[in-house]
């Protein structure tokens, strides 16, 4: 979400500046951000940008490869059937924790904290961003100091992925001692006291935040002592920070800033797939919408290549559905909607549409977003010719999506087209974007699509622990989504930041950059 004239013309003269010569080998890393956080309470994270800086300071019980393969963090293992970690009827997860872990303040890590970090997600009074997975818990049990057991109201496939994992809103373990009363008054939200292998030094609140190495980290003491992380929402600001040497990196960067930071000197672009899809999301309860011609024909119209190569500047990966290629529950065996200009005439004739009977469309989209903004002149362009006419309407973000009894836009149905990206994280479950009900208000089916079909493969893909059957059911998922076209898939955002070519050791995972940080070095 993006920027301007002048700004950029005196960017251009900066960025003609002389490069400067790499940096020494240093203990110490400049980094940027967007977006300042809210809070860095672990439980209480509403945005990517949030959940990169709370990677530094807290863990989760289990974390995620770069193909969203789960891998032990807090735990020491996986929870599976195959270890008993999953029981045979699939209501019983248990944990088996790490010793010799200890808070930033000293107090060791127990089964006594995840028990309180659950009770507290739970907790009415508390305004986390939601409690997917964690409400199916009837109770938990804690046997003794390294071990959690949840029992669970039914069986819940995701549970290993969702609850403290690397989700779609992940929350990270908190400390028992600092949980009392409501979270928006405890401490922990401006003195965060985590287990990860970075502390807060200083937050200068509109400035920076300041981090330095847990030498005590369980996973090693970081070889880089001392973060800085610099707020700068301005993403010109942040590309001449670079070109000066000012910055050593920027976390969670723009495709069209990654395009820019990719051309200075001793700067490269660090790209890594994510569990995220980008595209036209129609609805489906709305006039021509309600006719699958009408959305095949739409997205038949589109060219995504053209989308990933001229507005993503070849960064967002080609995707089939909403599933990357990289997750493992994706079928590599289909193939997505195709760009069919004569094939979306011919749908839309036999809908009763064209060139004599012209179909006018509402496009909602951002009118932050430069992603947004370009290609919502690109689809008027591709749509015209087939006689569709797209009438395009900006808004600010908290009416696009606010709730409903807020009159956000996309919950309330009051679109026909509508620019839509969604971030999940390490599990491929998307009930929650295509059961019917969890329609508006009840969840986040935007696409006001539902079908009995989509519902059973859906109970099919929650209701079985063992990866191939899921593997099976997500197949299913993916067909129907191929078949009924509630949204024409663009592409697949990646995770992009610019950092100079002395860090080394970045790895990120399927869902955050920032995880494996105290293996991160300089030469």
């Amino acid at each position: 979400m993006k920027r301007a004239l002048a700004a950029f013309v005196l960017l251009l003269a900066l960025l003609g500046c002389g490069a400067r010569a790499p940096h020494a080998p240093s203990s110490q890393l400049q980094l940027a951000v967007a977006a300042e956080p809210h809070s860095l309470d672990p439980l209480l994270s509403q945005s990517i940008t949030e959940n990169e800086l709370l990677r530094f300071m807290y863990d989760p019980l289990i974390a995620c490869d770069s193909a969203g393969r789960p891998v032990p963090a807090l735990a020491v293992a996986v929870p599976a059937r195959e270890n008993g970690g999953i029981s045979a009827d699939g209501r019983r997860i248990t944990y088996h924790l790490r010793r010799n872990v200890v808070w930033h303040d000293g107090t060791p890590f127990t089964s006594a904290d995840v028990a309180a970090s659950f009770q507290a997600v739970m907790d009415p009074r508390n305004p986390v961003q939601t409690r997917h997975g964690y409400d199916v818990v009837a109770r938990v049990e804690t046997p003794d100091r390294y071990t959690v057991r949840f029992l669970l109201k039914k069986p819940f496939a995701p549970f290993v992925g969702t609850v403290f994992a690397e989700s779609d809103a992940p929350y990270y373990v908190a400390p028992a001692h600092l949980l009392h009363g409501p979270l928006m008054r405890a401490p922990i939200g401006s003195s965060p006291v985590g287990t990860g292998p970075y502390r807060v030094a200083r937050w200068a609140r509109g400035d920076r935040l300041e981090l330095v190495a847990n030498k005590n980290y369980w996973g090693g003491a970081p070889a880089i002592a001392r973060i800085t992380v610099r707020f700068m929402p301005d993403e010109n600001s942040q590309l001449v920070g670079l070109r000066a040497g000012d910055l050593d990196g920027v976390l969670v960067i723009s495709a069209n800033a990654a395009a820019t930071a990719a051309t200075i000197p001793h700067v490269r672009i660090v790209s890594s797939p994510l569990n995220a899809y980008w595209g036209i999301m129609m609805n489906n309860a709305r006039g021509a919408m309600r006719d699958v011609r009408v959305r095949r024909a739409v997205a038949e119209g589109a060219d995504a290549a053209s989308f990933r190569a001229n507005v993503t500047h070849g960064y967002y990966a080609p995707t089939i559905t909403d599933l990357p290629l990289a997750l493992w529950a994706t079928d590599r065996a289909l193939r997505p909607v195709p760009h069919d200009p004569d094939d979306a005439r011919r749908l839309l004739a036999a809908a009763g549409y064209g060139p004599a009977h012209r179909l006018a469309l509402n496009l909602a989209i951002l009118g932050s977003s430069q992603t947004h903004r370009v290609e919502a002149v690109a689809l008027q362009s591709e749509l015209k010719p087939l006689g569709i006419d797209v009438a395009i309407h900006t808004y600010f973000g908290n009416v696009f999506d606010a709730p409903p009894s807020e009159g956000g836009i996309l919950p309330s149905g009051r679109y026909d087209l509508a620019f839509y990206g969604w971030y999940a994280g390490m599990d491929p479950d998307d009930s929650g974007q295509f059961m019917c009900d969890q329609r508006p208000p009840n969840g986040y089916d935007h696409s006001f699509y539902c079908d009995p079909a989509m519902d059973a493969a859906q109970r099919e893909a929650l209701g079985v622990y063992e990866q191939p059957a899921r593997r099976a059911a997500y197949a299913k998922i993916e067909k129907l989504l191929l078949r009924d076209v509630p949204i024409a898939f663009l592409g697949s955002p990646v995770a992009l930041s610019a950092l100079r070519d002395d860090v080394d050791g970045v790895s990120p995972t399927l869902v955050t950059q920032s995880a494996n940080a105290q293996r991160w070095t300089r030469s």
